[in-house]
């Protein structure tokens, strides 16, 4: 498995609200999947994604990222056919609001990780008996974190074909960084995310499924902006 990351340049044609950064991305990069024959369907399949993108930068300051400014903002993936087709067909691509310039393409060396940490919130459907809620309204930190190690090992086996022991740690140290939920908003609803720190056990499974959420995210949603990690390697 290998890990690539497409730093992307983009012009704003229209301000875009700091709530709605998340969304007006997904829709630049689904836009692409229609000009790419072998994956014009990719997008609206139910499956694992196996990519994740952080949100513009420089941080806007106010509630808006603004009209007429230039910024920039990261994809990442697993595997080079998706890599390739973010270099071939987003670069140019464009939406009432967003054009992309640029991308620089490279690979994230696979060395032992010894924590992540969310650039953009993390979000989890826990589903309950009614509804799917906010995770907080029934739930405590450790049903939070256990559900993000379940999802993890899921995803892993979903783009890799191994099967993992299902009891595997991979975390050992997690923490919730924020004290109340960050809001952004997706097709008409309000959504509520958490950013977290993680440290990554040193075992060969444990680093090799950190290694995969560099690329997928962590938590659900990742290919619409949330769980985008950054990381720290063992020094």
């Amino acid at each position: 498995m290998r890990i690539f990351e497409c730093n992307f340049k983009v012009f704003l044609i229209k301000n875009i609200l700091k709530e709605d950064v998340q969304e007006a991305i997904s829709k630049l990069i689904d836009k692409s999947f229609y000009k790419n024959e072998s994956l014009k369907d990719f997008h609206e399949e139910n499956r694992i994604k196996g990519y994740c993108f952080n949100s513009l930068y420089p941080i806007s300051i106010n509630k808006d990222y603004g009209e007429g400014e230039i910024y920039n903002f990261q994809i990442r993936c697993v595997g080079e056919e998706l890599k390739n087709h973010f270099v071939k067909f987003l670069t140019n691509e464009y939406t009432t609001h967003i054009k992309a310039l640029t991308c620089q393409s490279k690979s994230i060396f696979k060395k032992p990780i010894d924590r992540v940490y969310s650039i953009t919130p993390a979000v989890i459907k826990i589903s309950d008996l009614e509804k799917t809620e906010y995770w907080r309204n029934n739930h405590n930190e450790e049903d939070f974190f256990e559900y993000i190690r379940e999802n993890s090992i899921k995803k892993y086996e979903v783009l890799t074909g191994e099967k993992v022991d299902r009891s595997l740690r991979i975390f050992t140290y997690e923490r919730v960084d924020n004290r109340t939920p960050i809001a952004t908003n997706f097709k008409g609803r309000r959504m509520l995310g958490d950013k977290i720190t993680l440290t990554v056990d040193t075992g060969i499974e444990a680093q090799n499924i950190a290694y995969m959420l560099l690329g997928t995210g962590i938590g659900d949603m990742s290919p619409r902006g949330y769980g985008y990690m950054n990381y720290q390697y063992i020094k």
